[in-house]
């Protein structure tokens, strides 16, 4: 026999995991017999050890809506294998004490006992020994900000937003650590049905390898409706009474992703969704709260206003909702770049707006004049740049994430619209982005970057972006034909006297 065959048929040589399965198979095979066919033996053997391994990283839940009235979510949770430590998440953004919510907890071992486990802190258990079965009810009965309702979970009697990273325990270290979950939504009150940004396997069963950032939008009269963009499907979920149906909504949120397309020159990779629900306690269409989380965009908008009016509002919000589809969900970079993809994100949504007509250009400069009262009123954070604000979002810094982040979006952009005769924009930064990103992790590392990139442009990144220069508007907009004026009011910006090139400047503006 070949020394190679024998080598392959040594006990010792054979992975562990294998040699029971080796020793079976040459009960009934001779030996010469069993090193011929052994190679297959073992790719079967691991493909099928592989497909273990994967499913063992999987947590399986059971959702059930208790009561709405109380709100009340009940959740059954079966690990991938046992552990000791059970651990939620408290906090998410500015929502704090979401681990409060979580009551009657139960664990299990392997055999169904009981095992008590002790509270360390809000969200933090212990057990005295291997536990596999949590059981457990969310109050979701607690009075909760509306402007938060599209950040955490909530449930009232007309609709429910359940979202997986606040609803299910932590993965942690270890080998009970999950990648994945399967989750089984039943039962739902009588007439709901549910919507998600997961792979729906069955009438109740979903299963999703990303569970922080899944979600279930519950409600009765959900309506859904569905285009194919590109390579991928986008969906529009809507449940409550609207002025507009979901044919309506899908045509406003297409074209915006179609136009977004074309900006980065970069096709969403898989399917997204559009979920939609009223805003609490019957607002007009001005209140509003958003959040991009994955493939999903969530909306509650006030839905107490005609059809012109609900088409308007929900077009602005989505200009800048749906970019994070791209910015930061599609780029996964890593670090903390909120000041580019909050701040410059809300200026280039605001360009969309323009080139959508959702917006005159007085419009524009309005939306900028508030922004920069908003900046002048701001109590503190001034001395932070904005990558250390970016650092400190949740804490005392988010006026300069969003409003400082965003003028000087502006101003860049006119610069390099300036300098370039309109030949260049933001718009470009996008696009090499997008272009430039493979390979990289650090985000604020690979955007500033790109941004010193352009001719001129290092001076103004260093002292605005990198630097804690504040900002004057009434300076820095002398030189493009436009000045600043301070009323009882409140700032304004306006047009003045530009010359031929700085009228072109503001004129590609709204072409571009």
């Amino acid at each position: 026999m070949p020394a190679n065959t024998v080598k392959l048929c040594s006990r010792s040589l054979v992975h562990p995991d294998l040699r029971s399965q080796t020793s079976l198979f040459s009960k009934y095979f001779s030996h010469a017999n069993a090193c011929s066919i052994l190679p297959h033996l073992i790719v079967v053997v691991l493909v099928a050890l592989a497909a273990a391994g994967v499913q063992a990283q999987t947590l399986t839940v059971r959702f059930a809506v208790a009561s709405t009235s109380p709100a009340r979510i009940q959740v059954n949770v079966q690990f991938p294998t046992t552990t000791d430590v059970i651990s939620f998440s408290n906090a998410y953004g500015s929502a704090l004490g979401l681990a409060e919510r979580i009551e009657n907890l139960t664990s299990r071992d392997a055999s169904g006992q009981v095992v008590m486990v002790k509270k360390l802190a809000p969200g933090e258990f212990q057990a005295p020994r291997a536990i596999d079965q949590l059981s457990y009810e969310v109050n979701l009965g607690e009075p909760m900000p509306p402007t938060q309702q599209s950040h955490v979970s909530s449930l009232n009697s007309e609709r429910g937003l359940l979202m997986l990273s606040d609803l299910l325990p932590r993965s942690v270290k270890g080998a009970a650590a999950f990648s994945s979950a399967r989750i089984q939504l039943e039962p739902l009150p009588a007439g709901w049905t549910a919507e998600s940004n997961t792979q729906k396997q069955a009438s109740s069963i979903y299963f999703t390898e990303e569970p922080d950032k899944a979600l279930f939008l519950v409600g009765p009269n959900l309506q859904r409706k569905t285009q194919r963009i590109g390579a991928s499907d986008f969906s529009v979920a809507l449940t409550g009474d609207w002025p507009v149906v979901d044919k309506d909504v899908l045509e406003i949120a297409g074209r915006i992703v179609q136009e977004y397309s074309k900006l980065t020159g970069f096709e969403l990779k898989g399917d997204a969704v559009l979920m939609l629900a009223p805003f609490p306690g019957g607002a007009p269409p001005t209140r509003w709260t958003a959040e991009t989380r994955g493939n999903a965009v969530v909306v509650l908008l006030g839905n107490q206003g005609n059809s012109k009016q609900v088409k308007l509002r929900l077009g602005l919000v989505l200009a800048h909702e749906i970019f994070h589809l791209w910015v930061p969900n599609s780029l996964k970079l890593d670090g903390d770049y909120d000041w580019f993809f909050e701040g410059f994100t809300i200026y280039q949504a605001l360009l969309m707006d323009l080139r959508l007509h959702l917006i005159s250009f007085k419009d524009y400069l309005d939306t900028l004049a508030r922004v920069y009262d908003s900046y002048l009123s701001a109590p503190d954070g001034k001395e932070l740049s904005l990558l250390q604000a970016s650092e400190r979002r949740w804490s005392t810094s988010s006026t300069l994430v969003y409003d400082k982040a965003m003028l000087v979006a502006f101003l860049y952009d006119l610069e390099l619209r300036k300098g370039s005769a309109c030949n260049a924009s933001i718009a470009d930064v996008y696009r090499d982005l997008f272009t430039s990103r493979s390979g990289h992790s650090e985000g604020n590392k690979l955007i500033i970057t790109l941004l010193t990139g352009r001719q001129g442009m290092r001076p103004f990144v260093a002292n605005y972006i990198e630097g804690t220069d504040p900002l004057d508007l009434a300076v820095s907009v002398r030189g493009y034909g436009l000045r600043v004026s301070q009323g009882n009011t409140g700032t304004q910006l306006m047009v003045d006297k530009p010359t031929k090139e700085q009228a072109k400047t503001l004129k590609c503006l709204v072409r571009n």
